[in-house]
């Protein structure tokens, strides 16, 4: 779980809980109307821009970005240079009994097994590398889209108030609920564009480069592996790809 982001929406929520609830009636922040000109319009918008079925799927990536911690390039350097200690110890014929979990890692090593040709090799994962781009910065689009939306349906929201306040001079009782409908709209708009929306974007654009980043780090990794290199020199070839400071070192000598 990336408890970054919870805590940060939580202490977004709770400040402005707080906020609120130090005014003389916090109850005039829930206004149904308001939120169904904003909400409503967001979700309308974002149905008629995108497939639903895009949609659904970016909620799905964005799910899976703050409920599982990503790997460090580390722990991946790690692991493949110790499956390339079980393939010199035990033969490449022997890795496909010892799969990880990892698809795009075990989809890799599988052709390896198969000793399909490197190059061949190099062309089916880097296709699939372009697609998991692919999806990514579609449901960074998406999240992007709703940000902009939610601002402009909060202004549509206060063009309502302003008309319906502007309808009602006559009847001063009717012109609160307009007031509210007018500034809360906007307050509802900005709340989900600036709390939630891009802050999700952004989160989503990290996420997916450091994703990008372990893959090519697999990426060479299987390459080296079908190569046959030495885990050493392996370890040395990935090691290129991290900081000086998470450069991983291992006695890796005395195993091959």
């Amino acid at each position: 779980m990336d408890r970054g982001t919870w805590l940060g929406i939580l202490l977004g929520l709770a400040l402005l809980g707080v906020a609120i609830s130090l005014g003389p009636n916090p109850r005039i922040f829930f206004h149904p109307p308001s939120m169904i000109v904003v909400f409503g319009g967001v979700i309308a918008s974002t149905f008629i821009r995108f497939p639903l079925g895009n949609v659904l799927s970016a909620f799905q990536v964005a799910s899976h970005a703050f409920l599982h911690r990503a790997r460090t390039s580390q722990e991946v350097v790690v692991e493949l240079v110790g499956i390339s200690q079980r393939a010199r110890r035990e033969s490449l014929k022997n890795l496909e009994r010892f799969l990880p979990e990892d698809s795009f890692l075990a989809k890799g090593l599988l052709m390896v097994v198969d000793r399909v040709e490197r190059d061949h090799i190099r062309e089916v994962l880097v296709q699939e590398l372009q697609a998991t781009q692919d999806r990514h910065t579609l449901g960074q689009e998406i999240f992007r889209f709703i940000a902009a939306a939610a601002p402009s349906f909060g202004m549509v929201g206060t063009l309502i108030g302003m008309v319906q306040l502007f309808a009602s001079m006559k009847d001063p009782q009717a012109i609160g609920g307009a007031m509210a409908l007018s500034l809360l709209s906007t307050l509802y708009g900005a709340v989900v564009a600036y709390l939630f929306a891009l802050p999700i974007s952004g989160k989503l654009e990290l996420r997916s480069k450091e994703e990008l980043q372990i893959k090519q780090l697999q990426l060479d990794g299987i390459l080296g592996i079908a190569a046959e290199l030495n885990p050493s020199s392996l370890e040395e070839m990935l090691n290129a790809h991290l900081a000086p400071r998470l450069k991983v070192r291992r006695q890796v000598g005395a195993h091959g």
